[in-house]
């Protein structure tokens, strides 16, 4: 009895070690997959960070049409003063990136056909369905915005609109614009912005 015993626990214990051993290089691939991850999820912040930190300011100018124009670039921005006669207003906007990051979403910039009018998007679908109607014509991306505060996005933007110009304002302009500016409607949230260049 105390043999058949000793043969059990022997195997028993032979049977544990086989088991451990099999699982030990797959914990040790768990292991290395686990540094890979990490690894890049440290990469992938820090190429967030450093897209981040290329921040650029936005700008709104008024054509002569009276409509509203946007950029983030200075050059765009000079052109459009001293080739157009456009003006920068004094709405208050903050900061978009250049290039994509992690939890960005692009921000789409269009032009009306029929005058110097201007509207922006965050949106595929409205991109889509505007240039097919004719109307508009797409210019390409006005920059990358924090699609959510996680993000990094500090300032929520919103879009309103007024009989074919449509403008951008931070939260509490946009107030201000519907209580002082009769003929302005609330389009909606169109993402976000950094605060800070």
């Amino acid at each position: 009895m105390a043999s058949s015993s000793g043969r059990m626990t022997r195997a028993t214990v032979l049977g544990l070690a086989v088991a451990l051993g099999a699982t030990l290089p797959l914990g040790a691939t768990t292991t290395a997959s686990a540094a890979t991850i990490t690894q890049t999820s440290a990469e992938t912040t820090a190429q967030t960070t450093a897209v981040a930190a290329q921040r650029v300011r936005l700008y709104e100018l008024v054509t002569k049409d009276g409509g509203f124009f946007y950029t983030a670039s200075e050059s765009e921005k000079r052109d459009a003063v001293a080739k157009h006669g456009w003006s920068t207003t004094r709405t208050p906007l903050y900061y978009l990136s250049p290039a994509p990051f992690a939890g960005g979403k692009p921000l789409y910039r269009l032009r009306w056909a029929k005058k110097a009018s201007y509207i922006v998007t965050g949106s595929v679908s409205e991109r889509e369905r505007l240039v097919t109607s004719g109307a508009f014509r797409y210019e390409g991306v006005l920059g990358y915005a924090p699609g959510s505060a996680g993000a990094g996005g500090d300032v929520k933007v919103f879009r309103l609109s007024n009989d074919n110009k449509w403008r951008l304002a931070i939260e509490s302009h946009t107030r201000k614009i519907l209580a002082d500016e009769p003929g302005w409607k609330l389009d909606g949230p169109l993402l976000y912005q950094f605060g800070e260049g």
